[in-house]
């Protein structure tokens, strides 16, 4: 038996086992798509009973402070809680990765949005900052929709979440006359 005989039976004993996994691996994940595909497509009454009504929008924190903004805001505002950021900014249509910074932004959201009643326009952001806002990883999300809303001109304001909160000052962290 010469050398390069036998590094091709050893190739071959290595190799095969590698081989038959990347196979498997293949047909799996061609199987699993194959899978998720129909499920998509499929219409069955038994498609729908996996959800259910959610009994709150906000948590009651959000809910109490929102009946304060209200009163805050008067009618000069339209106020949304719990939008999503890439309702209310995108990402510049000249970026060329785009997909990347719409991903840094999709399914995050903001407790509330004030829009302008003529036109509809967000123009100030209030974030209610409860207990979980202190996580270092939450920081950082706050850091990084506080920088978004600065760069596109939109105000941001944060409040810590009290079991009282006082009108005028609310009103007057808003600058709303």
């Amino acid at each position: 038996m010469n050398i390069s005989s036998l590094v091709l039976a050893i190739f071959q004993k290595s190799f095969l086992p590698f081989l038959v996994v990347i196979i498997m691996g293949a047909i799996f994940v061609f199987l699993n798509k194959k899978s998720d595909s129909k499920d998509e497509q499929s219409n069955t009454s038994d498609d729908y009973k996996h959800y259910v009504k959610k009994n709150y929008l906000m948590s009651e924190a959000e809910h109490n402070f929102f009946k304060v903004l209200q009163e805050a805001v008067e009618d000069k505002y339209y106020i949304i809680p719990q939008v999503q950021l890439s309702k209310i900014v995108e990402v510049n249509k000249y970026e060329y990765q785009k997909r990347k910074y719409f991903n840094r932004i999709d399914r995050k959201s903001v407790d509330f949005v004030l829009f302008n009643k003529e036109h509809f326009t967000p123009e100030i952001v209030v974030e209610l900052d409860e207990t979980s806002h202190l996580l270092p990883e939450n920081e950082k999300k706050d850091i990084f929709k506080d920088n978004i809303f600065n760069n596109v001109g939109i105000k941001i304001v944060r409040i810590k979440t009290a079991y009282e909160y006082d009108l005028q000052e609310i009103t007057r962290s808003l600058l709303i006359p």
